[in-house]
């Protein structure tokens, strides 16, 4: 049964229905603000290991053919070699890739089957360059370890930076949901009042 509301009412059921929708924005800007913060600290995080694995992948191919030249020419390969890398330089390459594989290390997440098996390529291009060094082996190997971790990095970066652009759950929940829920509950509300169930 269709029931007439006084004025009073009317403008209760407004302030109800203005209070939730404030509300419903002011959560929806706090989420907002929080996740584009989570996603500009992701897309930081992105970029440095980009960059830290181009780092490391460098410093190890020029590292591998320091040594290939040395296994080559031997202990005089000073004299022989036309490129030539100074011990310095090799001394430096060689703790690069360190340094930067256990930035590396640091950056990626253990609970995380992509980053484990990129992890598990990387070690698989130094383990490769140590018998190099030690056995006096060639370089295939090496630059093959090296090739691989390289093509596996290329699709987890891609995939993170996927994340960054869908944005977190938190975020989507809030962009896509949360107006549209605050609006019908607010038509429901006005409704129910409306049709008399609730006397104001």
């Amino acid at each position: 049964m269709h029931t007439d509301l006084p004025a009073q009412s009317i403008v209760a059921i407004a302030t109800l229905v203005a209070a939730l929708i404030t509300g419903v924005i002011s959560f929806v800007n706090l989420t907002l603000t929080k996740e584009q913060k989570t996603s500009e600290f992701r897309q930081a995080w992105i970029d440095a290991l980009r960059q830290d694995l181009a780092q490391f992948l460098g410093a190890a191919r020029a590292f591998a053919r320091a040594i290939e030249t040395l296994h080559r020419f031997g202990p005089d390969y000073k004299s022989k070699a036309s490129l030539l890398i100074s011990d310095e330089k090799v001394s430096d390459l060689r703790y690069q890739a360190a340094e930067t594989f256990c930035r590396i290390q640091l950056r990626l997440n253990p609970s995380e089957p992509e980053h484990v098996e990129l992890l598990r390529l990387l070690r698989r291009a130094i383990e490769e360059q140590n018998a190099m060094l030690a056995c006096g082996g060639g370089i295939d190997a090496t630059m093959n370890a090296i090739e691989v971790a390289t093509d596996y990095a290329q699709p987890v970066l891609k995939k993170e930076w996927e994340r960054v652009k869908r944005g977190e759950l938190p975020f989507r929940v809030a962009r896509n949901w949360a107006a549209p829920i605050a609006v019908i509950l607010s038509v429901a509300f006005v409704l129910f009042l409306w049709n008399g169930t609730f006397k104001i």
